[in-house]
C-alpha cells in the first residue's frame, strides 16, 4: 500500500489533470500538484514544449515528477531528463510509463518504442537510479489482441477480452518457466530517483 505522494509534484504532458494515471496515484491533500503541457488545457499550469523549453520552476524544487505516456511523443529524451533532473531535488523521484506492443498514436507525434534495457541506460546515462522498470502485460495473445483492439467494435471486447487472458493463462501454465508478461509487455511503468552526488 502506497501512501498519498506529498510535496511539489509536476505532471509533465499530463492534459490538464486528467491523465488516465490519477486512477492509480493518490496524490496527498497537501501536495502542490503543477501541470505542464504543449498545448493550453483546463487545468495546465504552463504550456512548453518540453523538447525545447524549459518548465519556469527553480532548480530542485520538484518532489515528483510525472512522465506518463509522454517518452514516445519527445525526440530529444536526454534533453527532456536534463530538464527533469534540474527541476528534481536530491532524491527526488520520476514516475512515468512508456507503451511498448501498442499501436502508434500520434500526439501531434510517435517517435519510439523502448525495451527495459534501453530505460535502463537511457535512465542510467542521465542521472538516475532505476528502483523500478516494470513490463505491463500477460503474453503473446494479449499483445496480438492489443494490435486488433481498433479495429474490434467496442460492443464485443467483453466477449473476446476474457478468451484472450484465458489463453494467455494457458500458455502460462504450459510453459511456468518463462514470464510472458517480461516477454509481451504493452507498455512499461518506472520509478527512477534523481541520482544524489
Amino acid at each position: 500500500d502506497v501512501p498519498p505522494l506529498q510535496g511539489s509534484i509536476l505532471d509533465i504532458g499530463g492534459g490538464g489533470n486528467k491523465g488516465s494515471h490519477y486512477r492509480f496515484i493518490e496524490i496527498g491533500k497537501d501536495a502542490q500538484l503543477k501541470v505542464a503541457d504543449v498545448i493550453k488545457r483546463p487545468g495546465t499550469d504552463f504550456v512548453v514544449d518540453i523538447n525545447v523549453d524549459r518548465v519556469p520552476l527553480g532548480d530542485a524544487s520538484q518532489d515528483y515528477i510525472f512522465l506518463f505516456n509522454i517518452l514516445e511523443h519527445v525526440f530529444a529524451h536526454d534533453r527532456v531528463l536534463s530538464e527533469v533532473k534540474r527541476l528534481l531535488r536530491p532524491g527526488g523521484k520520476l514516475l512515468g510509463s512508456i507503451p511498448f506492443l501498442v499501436n502508434v498514436h500520434p500526439d501531434p507525434h510517435d517517435y519510439v518504442r523502448f525495451t527495459e534495457e534501453a530505460l535502463v541506460d537511457l535512465f542510467s546515462r542521465n542521472g538516475f537510479s532505476v528502483e523500478v522498470i516494470e513490463p505491463i502485460g500477460r503474453g503473446p495473445f494479449l499483445a496480438a489482441y492489443e494490435q486488433l483492439d481498433s479495429l474490434i467494435p467496442s460492443f464485443l471486447h467483453a466477449l473476446f477480452l476474457p478468451c484472450v487472458w484465458l489463453a494467455d493463462s494457458v500458455v502460462s501454465r504450459a510453459r511456468p518457466n518463462r514470464n510472458f508478461g517480461a516477454k509481451f509487455p504493452l507498455a512499461y511503468n518506472f520509478v527512477v530517483e534523481k541520482s544524489v552526488v
